[in-house]
C-alpha cells in the first residue's frame, strides 16, 4: 500500500481528530508496518504493546487530543503538532497536559515504520501538571 502523501495525511488526520489515537490507540492499522515501533519520551514499544498499553493506561472519555498544526506528509515522513490532556486509568484518575509533535517515518512500501513523539515539556514537567 503506497498511498499518496495527501491520502495518508487525510487518514492520519482522521485517526488523530476523530479516533483520538494518541489516547485510544484506535488507528488505521493498514497504513502501519507490523514491525512499526512507537517511541515517546519514556520508552519504545512494538505495535502490539503500544496498542495494549495505551488502551489500558488512558481513559478515552477523560482524554482529548487536538491538532495544533496540519498533518503534513511526503513519501518519507508524516508530521504534526498536538496538544493533549490524558486521564490515567489508575486510582484517583489523574489528568496531565502536554504539547509536542509526532514524526511518522514511512518505509519504501509507503507504510509507517516508526512513530516518535517529541514533547515540548520534560517528563517531570508533564507529571507536575497532574490534576486529580
Amino acid at each position: 500500500m503506497n498511498l499518496s502523501p495527501s491520502s495518508i495525511s487525510s487518514i492520519v488526520t482522521s485517526d488523530v481528530t476523530s479516533r483520538q489515537f494518541l489516547a485510544t490507540a484506535d488507528f488505521t492499522r493498514s497504513i502501519y508496518s507490523e514491525s512499526c515501533t512507537f517511541t515517546d519520551e519514556i520508552d519504545t514499544y512494538t505495535l502490539p504493546k503500544f496498542v495494549k498499553g495505551t488502551k489500558a493506561l488512558f481513559i478515552p472519555e477523560g482524554s482529548a487530543v487536538t491538532l495544533t498544526s496540519p498533518v503534513t506528509a511526503t513519501d518519507d515522513l508524516i508530521t504534526f503538532k498536538f496538544s493533549e490532556y490524558l486521564q490515567f486509568n489508575i486510582p484517583f484518575k489523574p489528568t496531565v497536559t502536554l504539547t509536542g509533535r509526532v514524526e511518522l517515518k514511512r518505509d519504501s512500501d509507503g507504510l509507517i515504520s516508526s512513530y516518535q513523539e517529541f514533547w515540548d515539556q520534560s517528563v517531570p514537567s508533564v507529571l507536575k501538571t497532574a490534576k486529580f
